[in-house]
């Protein structure tokens, strides 16, 4: 196996377990006897689902599936950021909240380094003109 090859299914297991990550989240959460929340249980469930799906057509649409899951990423970090402040406002813990945006950050992270580490390697591959 190549190491492009292993370096993409370490990006779909990253995506499938943070996939996995969310659907349990907003699973707790709905079950959580303090706050029986719906909402965390479908955008948890909506978003997890989603990341699952980019990690099994990332086999096939690799460009696609990866970048669609970084906007995700970024996408649910910026959620979380919001919900940090309004936790704060509340006089509650923000562990969770952070807990969850420290996770968003890594998952982009490894997904942009992942896409800047393939498009160095295509350039340096690519014959001059």
């Amino acid at each position: 196996m190549s190491t492009g090859t292993m370096r993409s299914m370490l990006y779909r297991v990253v995506v499938a377990v943070y996939g996995l990550v969310n659907i349990l989240g907003g699973l707790f959460a709905f079950l959580s006897p303090s706050s029986k929340s719906v909402w965390s249980l479908v955008v948890g469930g909506t978003a997890g689902l989603l990341f699952l799906w980019f990690a099994a057509i990332a086999g096939k649409k690799p460009g696609f599936a990866f970048r669609a899951a970084a906007a995700l990423a970024v996408t649910l970090a910026a959620f979380w950021v919001f919900r940090i402040s309004e936790v704060v406002q509340l006089g509650k813990s923000p562990f969770m909240a952070v807990g969850n945006l420290i996770l968003a950050i890594i998952v982009f992270g490894v997904l942009t380094g992942g896409h800047f580490l393939a498009m160095r390697k295509s350039n340096v591959t690519a014959e001059p003109k």
